[in-house]
């Protein structure tokens, strides 16, 4: 796996996958493409890695625009919307196994598009998916995103990441195979009998730990929060990450600036942030990168991102860039700025 993997990008395929889902639902592709700041160039170069905010608002805007949460690839339309729906019921049963049965029903009741069923054992626990009209997604598009939200919001559910065994995947081995350790940090199996997610059964006994205005926010953020780096994320890391994004320096902030904030000394900051498996460095190097990507999408100068993103340094700067992209920034803004 290469090195920047375990940064916050994601490969160009997910932006063609879901682009060309627009082009077949007949929307306005250069409009897409734009509110996502994607160019020709980025999307033709195999390496291209894009920040999950540009796949999220190509998503969202290709479901909106359709107003088909399957995007064409079911065998019903699931109007936009369906998913806050089902949400809005998951936060008021009592544990993961009542979630679970509780989407089947519903998945049941609302649409025939997609299959959802839980095979419970004594040690492992198997979710498994399956569209009802295959051959309406011969490439899995749905069926992957389904895959990955049905790990992803649950462990947001319960407010703990759900350890997987193994995911199984239908289809071939496809050709974004390398892309599986950032979807479902497991070991991943292709050509078998049907597609599920396999976790400890302990789990389903963890209790549902969301609240309605907590949800409130998550939908809001909906679906970027499907595409960033698993890891469960406490209040207090949501509070630092939210005061760095809004710092007008961030080369000048401090943990101590941040704890003073918060009402706390910095080495309760520091004790808290270890305890939610974070650190305050790396935060503000998440927001640092976020930031880049931005500013370069905004055509500015490599030197102006730089001093954007906290750094006074421009080699700095550039040497961890290409570490999060893969890219130099001169490079990623060649490709995402040409015609």
């Amino acid at each position: 796996m290469k090195a920047h993997y375990t940064n916050h990008t994601v490969s160009i395929h997910f932006a063609r996958a879901y682009l060309e889902r627009g082009r077949r639902l007949q929307l306005d592709c250069g409009a897409l493409m734009a509110y996502a700041a994607l160019t020709p160039a980025l999307l033709q170069d195999d390496h291209s890695r894009l920040a999950p905010y540009q796949l999220a608002r190509l998503l969202h805007k290709v479901m909106v625009d359709s107003d088909d949460e399957f995007m064409g690839l079911a065998a019903e339309r699931a109007r936009f919307g369906v998913f806050t729906l089902l949400a809005e019921r998951l936060i008021h049963c009592a544990t993961l196994r009542d979630a679970l049965v509780e989407t089947r029903r519903f998945y049941r009741l609302v649409t025939g598009s997609v299959w959802f069923d839980i095979q419970e054992a004594a040690d492992v626990t198997r979710l498994s998916l399956r569209m009802s009209q295959p051959d309406k997604d011969p490439d899995c598009v749905m069926t992957e995103l389904l895959m990955l939200i049905w790990h992803r919001f649950p462990s947001w559910l319960i407010a703990e990441v759900i350890p997987l065994n193994a995911v199984h995947m239908a289809m071939a081995e496809p050709r974004h195979r390398d892309e599986y350790p950032l979807l479902f940090p497991c070991p991943a199996r292709f050509r078998q009998a049907e597609n599920c997610l396999v976790w400890p059964t302990y789990m389903m006994d963890r209790p549902i730990q969301r609240t309605g205005e907590q949800l409130r926010r998550y939908l809001a953020k909906v679906p970027l929060v499907w595409f960033r780096k698993l890891q469960f994320v406490e209040q207090l890391t949501e509070r630092v990450t939210h005061l760095l994004k809004h710092s007008a320096d961030l080369q000048q902030v401090s943990v101590e600036d941040v704890a003073g904030q918060l009402h706390m000394t910095s080495r309760t900051l520091r004790r808290k942030l270890t305890a939610e498996g974070t650190q305050f460095q790396t935060l503000k190097d998440t927001v640092r990168r976020e930031r880049a990507i931005y500013w370069l999408s905004q055509n500015a100068s490599v030197k102006e991102a730089a001093v954007k993103s906290g750094y006074t340094e421009t080699a700095s700067f550039v040497r961890a860039f290409k570490n999060w992209t893969g890219l130099s920034p001169g490079q990623y803004k060649r490709q995402l700025l040409a015609q």
